[in-house]
């Protein structure tokens, strides 16, 4: 099980705005890399009531 930093939960807390989640993801998808969006996705899944990182 991976251990979550401060960084990590804060990171969380602030993808539950809607605003800050859509300009996070849009700034990972300007990266053009695949695993970033997909790791951006992904904490904005866990942010929003999907499952937490390392439970599924």
């Amino acid at each position: 099980m991976t251990t979550r930093t401060e960084y990590q939960e804060d990171l969380i807390e602030a993808l539950k705005n809607p605003e800050e989640a859509a300009a996070y993801l849009n700034a990972a998808l300007e990266e053009g890399d695949r695993e970033t969006f997909l790791l951006a996705l992904r904490n904005v899944g866990e942010a929003n009531g999907g499952p937490e990182q390392g439970t599924a």
